[in-house]
C-alpha cells in the first residue's frame, strides 16, 4: 500500500486514531507535571479525563477497524 492510495475518509480515521493515542499518552505528562508542582505523587482530575477520553477514541477505532477486518 503506497501513501497515495489512501482515501481523504481514511487519512481521517488515521488522524482520529492518532489523537487518541495522543489523549491516552498526554495523560503521563499531566500526572509528571502536576506531581512536580506538588513535590509528591498525586493523580489530578484533568489526567481521568484524558484517560477517558483517550481510551473511548481508542475504543471506537478498535470497533472501527475490527469491522473493516483490517
Amino acid at each position: 500500500m503506497n501513501i497515495h492510495s489512501i482515501s481523504v475518509p481514511e487519512w481521517f480515521v488515521l488522524a482520529f486514531g492518532f489523537a487518541g493515542q495522543a489523549l491516552f499518552s498526554a495523560r503521563f505528562l499531566i500526572q509528571w507535571i502536576a506531581s512536580e508542582r506538588s513535590r509528591k505523587s498525586v493523580v489530578p482530575v484533568l489526567f481521568w479525563y484524558f484517560s477517558l477520553g483517550g481510551g473511548v477514541t481508542l475504543f471506537a477505532m478498535g470497533m472501527f477497524a475490527a469491522s473493516r477486518k483490517d
